[in-house]
Parts: structure tokens; C-alpha cells; sequence
């Protein structure tokens, strides 16, 4: 795959969850979501904005020749994303939606400034082990935002 394929699945998979957004009137955004143990439309999209911005930031700070943060041999995604979910609560709807929406913007500035090799070479970052800047792009972009669609349409 490369650099502008890769571009046209992240927008891709993105465009259906800023159109669900576009839809949702305020009130809607407070609705707890039967799936997901007390989470809101609302949370769910922070979330979604958080690992986006996440992945911005992994793929600026490795160009830049730095460590994007100390791994933690320990870490435990669900409190991470409590962590996400508590950093975001309360906050006004139009806050969220425009942090998410700003979020993906830098995703996408980011990975558009990588080159095919920054994204797609395994190895080219020591900090990302054997997996490629591409790959970890997409776990927070093309394989989630259509996990957290649903979230947005009920």
C-alpha cells in the first residue's frame, strides 16, 4: 500500500463517522450507549479524537527522531481509555465534536508529511519495534472508527 492509498482509507473510513456527527443534535450526544457500560455518543467520539490525536502525535514525534512517550510494560488499555473517558466528561458537545474533527485533521497532516518509507518500512523506528508507522496509524484510525460508528448511528 501506499502513502496516498493509505490517505484515501483513512478519510474514508473517517467520512461516515463525520457525517453520523454532523447528524446528532446536541441533546443526542448524552445518551448513554447500551454497549459500551455507561459511555455517552458524546465519550465515544472523544475517545475516538484522543487515539486519533494519539496517532498524530506518534507520527510527528518519530519523523522528529524522538520517543513518542516511555512504553509502560504494564499498560492496560481500558484504563487508558478510562482515563480518556474522565479527561472528557462534562465538556460541551461542540468542544468534542470540534476536537475530534481537529484530531483528524492532524492525523492526517501528519501521516501526509510521512514518506512511503517513514510509513510502510518495518524497522524504521526503534520505538515501534517491528511494526510499521502504518500499521499503527491504522489501529487508531481505519480498524477503529468503524468499530465506534455504531456508537454514533444508534
Amino acid at each position: 500500500m501506499k502513502k496516498q492509498s493509505f490517505l484515501a482509507e483513512i478519510r474514508a473510513t473517517h467520512e461516515p463517522l463525520a457525517a453520523a456527527v454532523g447528524t446528532l443534535a446536541d441533546d443526542a450526544w448524552a445518551e448513554p450507549l447500551p454497549d459500551m457500560n455507561g459511555w455517552t455518543r458524546q465519550d465515544a467520539l472523544a475517545h475516538v479524537g484522543w487515539w486519533s490525536d494519539h496517532s498524530a502525535g506518534v507520527v510527528t514525534t518519530e519523523r522528529a527522531g524522538g520517543v513518542p512517550y516511555e512504553r509502560d510494560p504494564d499498560f492496560d488499555i481500558d484504563a487508558q481509555n478510562r482515563s480518556i473517558l474522565e479527561q472528557f466528561r462534562g465538556r460541551d458537545p461542540g468542544e468534542v465534536r470540534a476536537f475530534e474533527a481537529a484530531a483528524f485533521q492532524r492525523l492526517v497532516a501528519a501521516a501526509e508529511a510521512a514518506s512511503d518509507e517513514d510509513l510502510f518500512t518495518a524497522d524504521r523506528f526503534p520505538w515501534l519495534g517491528e511494526e510499521t508507522l502504518a500499521t499503527a496509524v491504522a489501529w487508531d484510525s481505519i480498524r477503529h472508527y468503524p468499530e465506534h460508528l455504531p456508537h454514533l448511528t444508534a
